[in-house]
């Protein structure tokens, strides 16, 4: 008898719209028309139909698909990542959350950064290991199919989610893992 295939890790839709809305807002129209244009034909085509729906999943091969199609667009390398990965925290975050984020200091949003973690990825989690003012150590541990691309958008993300709580002068450290290939990282970041 053999083993059952594992089942490709997935994504949410959200996500993909999110990165392709904040790449037109970092870099224009065109360079989003030119990154769908770079990527494998049917995924081109279900991006250039509408097809991604926000609430479904899609496979993880798929988002690094298209990060390279963005990479290529952009001619950038990891940078444009990062920069979406904040761009897309702050765009999903300050809308119906701008209040929490008055509300609740950097180290405590960190708790709910598990949670929003688990609602883009259904493989991997994330775990806030240390938590205290100016100060947190977070691990992500099963991330399945992830990439330096996707590890660097995340990062980004994590900024982004510290500064909306009020963390100022953030200096963040990916000190394990968050490579090609890696399922894990590790990061601390500190602020003033």
């Amino acid at each position: 008898m053999s083993a059952t295939p594992r089942q490709e890790p997935s994504v949410k839709g959200v996500a993909f719209r999110s990165v392709l809305s904040a790449l037109a807002t970092l870099r224009g129209k065109d360079a989003t028309a030119q990154a769908i244009a770079r990527m494998p034909a049917d995924l081109g085509e279900t991006f250039k139909y509408g097809g991604i729906m926000a609430p479904s999943w899609y496979p993880i091969s798929w988002y690094r698909m298209m990060w390279k199609a963005i990479r290529e667009a952009t001619g950038e390398g990891t940078e444009i990542a990062h920069q979406i990965g904040r761009e897309t925290m702050r765009a999903d975050m300050t809308g119906i959350y701008r209040l929490v984020f008055k509300i609740v200091s950097p180290q405590t949003v960190l708790s709910l950064s598990t949670k929003i973690f688990s609602n883009y990825y259904d493989s991997g989690k994330l775990e806030v290991l240390e938590s205290q003012t100016g100060y947190a150590r977070a691990r992500w541990n099963g991330c399945r199919g992830f990439d330096r691309n996707m590890w660097v958008e995340v990062f980004g993300a994590s900024e982004m989610l510290l500064e909306l709580a009020g963390a100022k002068k953030l200096r963040f450290h990916v000190h394990v893992g968050g490579r090609d290939d890696d399922e894990h990282a590790e990061a601390i970041a500190v602020w003033g």
